[in-house]
């Protein structure tokens, strides 16, 4: 297979499983805040961002370690064994330990939160972290090999497997503690259908365990130094809500951010999920003009697509969240309409924000995450009290702003990347207009027809002006070997 149809095909397969599982996500969403209203769905809300930053936190880098280094080696089976054994073990060692602590220290955290309530959750999650750290670190294994149809079969399965755990256990009363022990029960069932995949693939081995490790380690935990300033970046403004205001305020914000999540980090965390090994190989090989033509066309397709959707978000904004959540999530509005606004560059940029510890440089990462996270603490601490949960959005969307520019900036500095930076400036003008437009004339149009024809608009100035002819050539010359394997599989099944 050519390597522009199997990146297609790789792409494909893992938007396809990103879909699903923020589709999902989203869906499982709109079950839990109309089942249990805002105040307990903040309270699974709250819980649901603990044990994500506890598993990240505990992985020390683990699981992208395994990614680097079975791109690197996977034509030695002997190392690559070796990694994937120590990574193993290592993950089980420090998710044992993580979990063991969240689990005793369930009160304290709660009572921080003032919400006595959480740690009957925490405990409950506090099981599950060791089981995630090693889900996490075989998925590595399959990414690393680029194995992207089982890599996004996983994420169907977990997304499935929680709805209708999530669904029986709230349906039968159980009430937020029983959507948490549907969590619980999910990653057993998904830890499961991963070892039994990844068995053909790697065999465990000890033999230089120790001297394995301490390379992962060192490697991982300058990633996991960025990961867990990126988690500050990304979690903050959860946990300020919850400190600061109420469980009411954080279910409606975990609306808006559930929106803007599903819309920005799908796409873009495809291409980044198979661009880091890829970005990776090339690297060590010395293609430095293959690594940058893929950051460029990465970086501008996902701006088409994400600034096009964007719009459409925030000309229906108000209209998606009281129809689908209900009139008790109204006030989150506003925010979504910020983080919309300001998360258009990031998603772009974000898709190729893993190349920076793909060339090797991810203390480079840490830096300019623990700037940006330094940032977005201060201007959740000065906006939350004065704005809500809008405050928190516009400290998110500033900080994701400025994480997008300083990947840029880095790209091209440090690697000589020549990233298209006047073309996500001019993208991110015309979206102001269009956005301009539409809230000046919408009391004079009805706002429907308007976002029909603003989008409308929008999409042939995104055909016309930022897709380059060798783009549009691309796109089609890699798309349609896709649809013909479908057609030629149809035929044979026939």
């Amino acid at each position: 297979m050519k390597e522009s149809t199997k990146f297609a095909f790789d792409i494909s397969w893992v938007f396809v499983g990103q879909i699903i599982t923020l589709g999902s996500g989203f869906l499982l969403n709109i079950v839990l805040s109309r089942w249990l209203g805002p105040a307990d769905f903040g309270l699974y809300t709250l819980t649901l961002t603990l044990f994500t930053i506890s598993t990240l936190v505990a992985g020390l880098g683990i699981p992208e370690t395994v990614v680097k280094y079975v791109a690197d080696y996977k034509s030695d089976q002997e190392r690559l064994n070796a990694i994937v054994t120590a990574g193993i073990i290592n993950a089980l060692l420090l998710g044992t330990v993580a979990g063991f602590a969240f689990f005793i220290f369930a009160g304290e955290i709660a009572a921080l939160f003032g919400m006595q309530e959480l740690s009957g959750l925490i405990r409950i999650i506090a099981l599950a972290v060791p089981l995630a750290i090693v889900n996490t670190t075989l998925l590595g294994l399959l990414n690393g090999l680029r194995e992207m149809r089982s890599y996004s079969f996983r994420f169907m399965i977990r997304s499935l497997l929680l709805i209708v755990l999530v669904v029986l256990f709230i349906a039968a009363g159980l009430g937020p503690g029983g959507a948490v022990l549907a969590l619980l029960l999910t990653e057993v069932g998904t830890l499961a259908f991963v070892v039994s995949v990844v068995r053909q693939h790697f065999r465990l081995s000890v033999s230089g365990h120790r001297e394995t490790s301490k390379k992962m380690l060192a490697f991982g935990s300058r990633i996991f130094i960025a990961s867990a300033v990126y988690l500050i970046n990304t979690y903050t403004d959860t946990l300020l809500i919850g400190y600061m205001l109420t469980e009411i305020d954080v279910g409606r914000y975990a609306i808006a951010i559930a929106i803007a999540r599903v819309a920005f980090l799908s796409l873009p965390g495809s291409f980044s999920t198979v661009n880091y090994p890829a970005i990776s190989e090339y690297y060590s090989k010395g293609l430095r003009d293959a690594v940058e033509d893929l950051i460029t066309r990465s970086i501008r397709y996902c701006l088409a697509l994400l600034s096009m959707m964007g719009l459409v978000l925030i000309y229906l904004a108000e209209t998606i969240i009281g129809f689908i959540f209900g009139p008790a999530y109204l006030p989150a509005v506003p925010a979504l309409t910020v983080l919309v606004f300001g998360m258009i560059a990031f998603g772009a940029v974000s898709s190729v924000g893993s190349a920076v510890s793909a060339m090797n440089r991810p203390g480079l990462s840490s830096k300019v995450n623990i700037l940006v996270a330094g940032a977005n603490v201060c201007l959740d601490l000065a906006l939350i009290p004065l704005f809500g949960i809008t405050g928190a959005a516009i400290g998110t969307a500033v900080s994701c702003t400025l994480l997008a520019v300083l990947i840029l900036y880095i790209l091209r500095r440090v690697f000589d990347v020549r990233v298209e930076s006047a073309l996500i400036v001019k993208t991110f003008g015309a979206v102001s207009v269009f956005l301009l437009a539409f809230f000046l004339l919408r009391g004079m149009v009805h706002p429907y027809v308007l976002a029909v024809i603003f989008s409308g608009l929008y999409g042939v100035c995104i055909y016309r002006l930022l897709l380059t002819p060798e783009d549009k050539r691309d796109i089609f010359g890699a798309i349609s070997p896709i649809f013909e394997r479908i057609a030629t599989r149809r035929l044979n099944g026939r």
